[in-house]
């Protein structure tokens, strides 16, 4: 796994838009933000591009991608948002371009199809987190601190607790593997296709917003049927944001019973909380570094980072 060097004062990051349109101006402020830590930033013309839901067509968004990952000045390569259209661009990448050319590549949601495949194709460590747009927008002292720390050291070892992050333990146990995964509905919508992970022995996270009980648990099947669940080492499941119902009525499951209702039937470690996806925390995960996960009846410690693959 091949890890790009975290950035220095002056390097330039530039913001791409490989999925959907600009749809606020709010991504300004992230531009604003990046260069008060002393960053320069480059915007793609696709940025402030529209074709119908997209930023721009197929063919144009996944050049603009690979001019990215080509272009000397730049250092990082930043995500303006999710929505949909990753999915439609992945048989349209050069993915020998991006190996020889990686970058720090920063991004979530929908971006999840472009992390699995960099991951897969390309052989190259990814950050799952804030996009240009959301941090932009409101996004709390504890997304952006940990952004500014992730932007100078992506691969440094982390440490999660119960106590510094909130986390709730599901299923007890041990487990080691490469951090990987992502949002759900692009985990789901891509098994069974070229693009589909595929990782063994992985630190599983699973992250969602905006679906209902019923939806979460057709996707969490999805993942088990396609193999997924059985090859993976542990499952940490994050942000559900605005996912429903999270109170009982009229009898129906909620979030916090489905996600319950599969850790059991899993059966492997597993924890609840992670402050990453798409609510005001969005904690930076490092996607294709080794962890550690050990879950006890009352206490959750998480490793990441520090490892490289010779060590």
């Amino acid at each position: 796994m091949y890890y790009p060097s975290g950035l220095k004062p002056g390097d330039t990051i530039r913001v791409v838009a490989p999925a959907a349109y600009n749809c606020s101006e709010e991504w300004e402020r992230c531009r604003e933000l990046l260069c008060e830590w002393g960053y320069k930033v480059k915007v793609s013309p696709f940025v402030d591009s529209q074709w119908g839901y997209l930023a721009g067509r197929d063919e144009e968004r996944a050049r603009d991608l690979e001019a990215a990952f080509m272009d000397d000045e730049c250092a990082a390569v930043l995500c303006l948002r999710g929505g949909y259209g990753t999915t439609r661009i992945l048989d349209l990448i050069d993915y020998d371009l991006i190996r020889r050319n990686a970058k720090l590549f920063i991004g979530f949601s929908d971006i999840t199809a472009l992390h699995t495949v960099f991951r897969q194709a390309c052989d190259m460590a990814v950050i799952h987190g804030p996009m240009a747009l959301s941090l932009g927008r409101k996004s709390s002292d504890f997304t952006r601190e940990g952004f500014k720390d992730m932007l100078t050291s992506p691969w440094k070892e982390r440490i999660l607790t119960e106590k510094n992050a909130g986390l709730q333990p599901l299923i007890e146990g041990r487990a080691c593997g490469r951090l990987g995964g992502g949002n759900l509905m692009l985990l789901s919508v891509t098994s069974g296709t070229p693009y589909a992970c595929k990782e063994d022995n992985a630190i599983l996270f699973l992250e969602e917003v905006g679906e209902e009980a019923y939806s979460l648990d057709r996707m969490f099947r999805q993942l088990e049927q396609s193999g997924l669940i059985e090859r993976a080492a542990a499952v940490l499941f994050g942000e559900f944001h605005r996912c429903i119902p999270t109170e009982k009525a009229d009898g129906e499951f909620t979030v916090e019973e489905v996600i319950r209702q599969y850790a059991r039937r899993w059966q492997k470690p597993a924890v609840f909380g992670i402050p990453a996806g798409h609510g005001e925390d969005n904690l930076c995960l490092p996607l294709g570094v080794y962890c550690t996960v050990d879950v006890r009846s009352d206490s959750v410690t998480i490793t990441y980072g520090g490892r490289k693959d010779d060590e």
